[in-house]
């Protein structure tokens, strides 16, 4: 989960900017009772550890703002975080939302679209969890296929021919029952075919899908008939196939079953909403042409004719049809026409609108609104939407900056626009630390490295190093190195030789072909960068200058701090380690 500061302190969340996250919604935390006999009052039914010209900041609001600390820090030895902080912030935060509502920014028709779509998102998500929270475990033989096809190796082995009528006259040999591999020595003799080596274990990713689905149709032992490929016909024999243990790939395919058991559930209910909640007059969407001259698209955006209806809500007019087209080819509908991509997609684009109204109106019959998960995700997007709004409308503009000062932070930044260090490698491996130390020797004394790769005794390989590391000449970044390679390749030029060993092997002769030392990056490069992080920062502090603007003309009232307020969170005695 990404994680952005709000003044150096971690929060995650909803509550975006254009540029990137200034402040967020806090992570769902489970609610804690009070401890260590703090009294808090109770403000609109819920203990408050704050208010904020009289709105509340509850305990579940901190705890969740604790949970996203936790949540920054996990892989750092904080462990106690600094509570008065985090409540700090969201003191700035509901100042700020205080102040966007008071300009009237909520009554924007952008934001109550916005609003709209996340009412309609949250009730969407709250009717598939009801549906498939219950599923714990997908299809057992769902999961055996799934992993059977992931996991799957065939043995095959294959010849090339350069004309068909060879690979033909071959095939029905093989098939009157001549001996396969006698026949592809024959051939391969006599010059009219290519390959037949030995069998290859290939994954069907490997292969081409055509070549997958024939080879699957077929029993060990038996071969394909001629296959057309990009220089000749090629056909494939079938030697075996294997399903190899694996554990990661079992407990992917049982997560895989479990998500299409959920989607399986979830389409039959959708269904069944549709089934039960609308009707379609298919004679009237059949007949609909949004893509010839007549009647043109100003005469459907003011059709009133019902093309479809909602049990209990408006029925969709073609009005409402078209709408929809236009929101879904919202980058030009006129060009979607020109295409003739428009009718073909009319069914899909009024089930979509009949949905969504079937959805807000089963929400409402189970009063779905009325749910604390409902009310508290609505609160925490509909705020970050607000908070977005505000920073767009009344801070971004505010932003100013100059290209003096793009050039002062880029002099005064130098190690953060330098391109990095690169080098040129190849290597050679071998199982003994003497092997590797003569080595170095010849090719000092201008020994070839190829011929030695081709022909020095003791090196190692994969059979014999699982962790064999091999460098072959490609540029790479030192500092994407292994952190010995690294140490010991610092300083080299080109044309060094290295030595480098992992205990009890393998020893590796590093030969450095080209060195590309770090150098700074032309300014013209970067400014666009320097820029976007400025605007960021400078953003950042106008954020923290309002909140501490509207703080001082402001009601805040703090219920529990210090211990207090640490022993109310649970957290005690705990430290950092």
């Amino acid at each position: 989960m990404t994680h952005h500061s709000f003044r150096g302190c971690p929060v995650q969340g909803a509550l975006r900017t254009a540029a990137g996250a200034l402040l967020v919604a806090w992570a769902a935390c489970g609610p804690a009772a009070a401890g260590g006999g703090v009294k808090l009052p109770v403000i609109e039914g819920k203990e408050s550890v704050a208010s904020v010209n009289g709105e509340p900041i509850t305990v579940d609001d901190l705890l969740r703002q604790l949970g996203a600390f936790h949540a920054g820090v996990a892989e750092t030895r904080v462990h106690k975080p600094d509570v008065a902080a985090l409540l700090d912030r969201i003191v700035n935060a509901k100042l700020i939302l205080q102040e966007a509502k008071r300009i009237g920014l909520d009554q924007l028709p952008e934001v109550r679209s916005q609003v709209d779509a996340i009412r309609l998102s949250l009730v969407k998500s709250l009717l598939v969890r009801g549906q498939v929270d219950g599923i714990t475990q997908g299809d057992p033989g769902e999961a055996e296929r799934l992993y059977r096809e992931a996991v799957r190796e065939m043995t095959i082995e294959s010849l090339l021919f350069q004309k068909e009528k060879d690979a033909t006259a071959f095939r029905a040999a093989v098939k009157a029952g001549a001996d396969f591999k006698v026949l592809a020595g024959k051939a391969v003799a006599a010059g009219t075919a290519r390959g037949g080596a030995g069998g290859q274990a290939m994954k069907p990713d490997d292969l081409r899908p055509d070549i997958v689905t024939i080879v699957s149709g077929l029993k060990p032992g038996e071969c394909s008939g001629p296959i057309r490929v990009s220089d000749g016909f090629t056909i494939v024999r079938l030697l075996e196939i294997r399903y190899p243990d694996n554990a990661e790939a079992r407990q992917k395919a049982q997560q895989e079953a479990l998500e299409v058991k959920k989607q399986a559930r979830l389409d039959e209910y959708m269904n069944a909403l549709r089934k039960r909640c609308t009707t379609v007059d298919r004679a009237l969407l059949a007949s609909l042409d949004y893509e010839s001259r007549e009647p043109g698209l100003d005469r459907l955006r003011e059709d009133e004719r019902v093309v479809a209806r909602v049990k209990g809500g408006a029925p969709v007019t073609v009005k409402d049809l078209t709408a929809g087209v236009e929101s879904k080819f919202y980058h030009g509908v006129e060009g979607a026409i020109e295409r003739k991509r428009v009718n073909q997609d009319l069914p899909q684009i009024l089930d979509r609108i009949l949905l969504e109204r079937a959805i807000r109106l089963e929400a409402k019959r189970l009063n779905l609104e009325a749910t604390d998960a409902f009310k508290t995700g609505l609160k925490e997007q509909m705020e970050g939407v607000l908070f977005d709004t505000f920073v767009k409308k009344a801070i971004n503009p505010e932003v100013k900056i100059d290209s003096a000062e793009l050039k002062a932070y880029y002099d005064e930044h130098p190690g953060e626009y330098t391109t990095p260090e690169m080098m040129r490698i190849e290597s050679l491996a071998f199982r003994r630390n003497q092997d590797a130390r003569s080595a170095i020797d010849k090719l000092r004394k201008g020994a070839d490295l190829k011929w030695m790769r081709d022909n020095a005794d003791g090196l190692a390989d994969r059979e014999t190093s699982a962790s064999l590391l091999e460098f072959k000449g490609e540029l790479m970044t030192t500092a994407t190195l292994p952190e010995e390679v690294r140490k010991v390749t610092a300083g080299a030029r080109a044309g060094d030789i290295r030595f480098y060993g992992e205990p009890g092997g393998p020893f590796y002769v590093l030969c450095v072909r080209q060195v590309v030392a770090a150098a700074p990056q032309p300014f013209d490069s970067v400014k666009n960068d320097i820029a976007t992080k400025m605007f960021v920062l400078k953003r950042q502090g106008m954020v923290d200058d309002w909140a501490a603007k509207l703080r001082a003309a402001s009601d805040i009232r703090t219920f529990a701090t210090g211990k207090a307020l640490d022993d109310l969170l649970g957290l005690g005695t705990a430290g950092g380690a």
